[in-house]
């Protein structure tokens, strides 16, 4: 049986790297670390769950959030933000956009796997 994919968009390779490692034995991570390239990494790949930080120098992930969500091949993929914007409004505004869900900086593997669960099933 095929691995789940997940894409990760974070501009910190710690990071992605943690998250790799984490999800590496149960998930394909595919990572990237620009906000740019996302958009068509997320239609050629069609990812389970997207994972986005939303601060990145090129475009932040609120935009990316938008693109995602108004593109009808990636509208439907759970995204799940990851960030240290810790303020009730930046979640409120990430949810607001259609994000699935909100993780604070420091993650933890348990987190990240809770909320898989959530919404993969």
């Amino acid at each position: 049986m095929e691995k789940p994919k997940i894409l990760v968009i974070d501009d910190d390779p710690i990071c992605s790297s943690l998250l790799l490692s984490i999800l590496g034995d149960d998930y394909h991570v595919t990572t990237a670390n620009s906000g740019i390239q996302t958009t068509e990494l997320a239609t050629s790949l069609q990812p389970n769950c997207i994972f986005l930080d939303i601060m990145m120098p090129d475009k932040n992930g609120y935009q990316v959030l938008k693109d995602i969500k108004e593109n009808d091949l990636t509208r439907a993929i759970p995204v799940i933000i990851i960030s240290s914007l810790n303020e009730n409004s930046d979640e409120n505004l990430a949810l607001r956009l259609g994000a699935q869900d909100y993780i604070f900086k420091p993650i933890t593997p348990a987190e990240i796997y809770r909320k898989l669960k959530k919404h993969l099933g």
